[in-house]
């Protein structure tokens, strides 16, 4: 019996002391609600660089640019000729057949090896300032595609706030009702305008969801079917001096795209007036003769005549592609320079009606509703006017999100049109191994 009492008081000291510890901690009391997880701005991007289809097609037709420029210098193939005389007809019958072998070789003039040399290097360059374009294209549409994805989660956190909100409003309007100092018909409003703001939450949760997938599509993810957007929503943004970016308009990967098809388009039309030139030819024949048993060596030279063909048609089809891509560039850059002058007054705008919705509107409304709330809780306010006093402060915190969602979208705008952010350190190492491969 005392070691059965002593094993008893064993456990029961054991049970106590399990009670006695802390619970442990669950993942999500480690998990900050308030930072969601996800991929960042920086890895989305880095997706994108390596999964859109539109980068790495480049790279093909850079292999091949690269792979024509290294030709570009080769001169024309010689010609083998064979020729037989005397094999039939009314000849003597003394003659015998003779057999000549040549070797024509042409040599080009007009300088058109260094014109393709000229017109490969464009091409490449050309390659290279369009894909910089098409990834700055890309970079904004994931960017706006995470900015969305930011702006759904802010709504369904606003609309939580409001479905938050009307569900204490609806459980104070039940004490009152109950009370005897509220009509029963305003318990009845109350729990309407409660199950409002539950079907708004959800109907918040499917856009965010949508928003999730559109993000994946964007990044062409094929693993994951939705991708969650780390960080929170930026409410400042840089705003840098105009004057500052229209004298940098130059060097934006769109008009630099301009610039480089202007030049291939030029070296295009160098190339077509070098072959307007007739490349002459230098031949060597031998000839066999049987019956004196010796052999009879000749030189010959051709050049063709162009009295008809002189290469017309080509130098006015480049000729005309040349001033066409002058005018688009001059074109692009007038454009350019208006659209970046139309967002940077955008962006100031935005950013100047948001310090005012921040710093003015919003405390007051919160203020006033809050007040109003704590009135209607003692019997001061009626349903109707914490109810306009609450969608009121729900209207402001909608707008200032509006407003900086806007600010946020001209910035991603701005930044594209000046060229941000620059392509991936990776393709630029890549496409530099192909520049050096271009010289043969």
């Amino acid at each position: 019996m005392p070691i059965q009492r002593f094993i008893l008081y064993i456990v029961v000291f054991a049970i106590g002391l399990w009670l006695a510890l802390p619970p442990p901690i669950q993942a999500a009391e480690l998990t900050n609600p308030s930072t969601p997880s996800g991929l960042t701005l920086e890895e989305a991007l880095d997706h994108a660089s390596r999964n859109r289809q539109e980068l790495t097609a480049f790279h093909a037709d850079l292999d091949a640019a690269v792979l024509k420029l290294k030709h570009a210098g080769l001169p024309p193939n010689p010609e083998l000729g064979v020729e037989w005389d005397n094999l039939g007809g009314d000849l003597p019958i003394d003659d015998v057949r003779e057999t000549t072998v040549s070797l024509s070789q042409p040599f080009e003039i007009g300088g058109k090896p260094s014109a393709r040399k000229n017109q490969g290097q464009a091409e490449i360059l050309r390659l290279q300032h369009e894909q910089a374009a098409v990834w700055v294209d890309i970079a904004a549409e994931v960017r706006m595609a995470f900015l969305e994805v930011h702006g759904a989660r802010e709504r369904l956190i606003l609309q939580q706030e409001a479905e938050q909100i009307a569900s204490e409003l609806a459980g104070i309007t039940y004490e009152r009702v109950a009370a005897g100092e509220l009509a029963a018909t305003e318990e009845t409003r109350a729990e309407a305008r409660k199950s409002e703001a539950t079907a708004e939450t959800q109907k918040l949760k499917r856009l965010l969801t949508k928003a999730e997938l559109d993000l994946a599509t964007t990044l062409a993810e094929t693993d994951n079917i939705t991708v969650t957007a780390a960080g929170h929503l930026s409410q400042k943004v840089s705003i840098p001096d105009q004057q500052t970016l229209l004298a940098g308009i130059q060097d934006s990967p769109l008009l630099t795209l301009r610039r480089s098809e202007t030049q291939l388009a030029a070296s295009r039309l160098s190339l077509e007036q070098a072959n307007a030139w007739a490349d002459p030819s230098l031949s060597l024949a031998v000839r066999e003769i049987p019956d004196k048993d010796a052999r009879a060596v000749s030189i010959g030279f051709s050049i063709p005549l162009p009295l008809f063909q002189r290469n017309q048609t080509a130098l006015a089809e480049a000729g005309a592609t040349a001033h066409k891509a002058m005018t688009k560039e001059k074109a692009a850059a007038s454009r350019l320079r208006l659209e970046l002058i139309k967002t940077h007054t955008i962006l100031v705008a935005a950013d100047a009606e948001a310090d005012t919705l921040r710093n003015e509107v919003l405390n007051r409304s919160s203020e006033a509703a809050e007040g109003v709330r704590e009135g209607f809780r003692v019997g001061k306010f009626r349903y109707s006017d914490v109810l306009e006093a609450s969608q009121s402060l729900v209207t402001v915190k909608v707008r200032h999100l509006d407003v900086i969602l806007d600010l946020n979208r001209a910035a991603i705008t701005l930044d594209r049109l000046i060229g941000k952010p620059e392509f991936p350190a990776r393709s630029q190492n890549s496409l530099s191994s192909s520049s050096d491969r271009s010289n043969p």
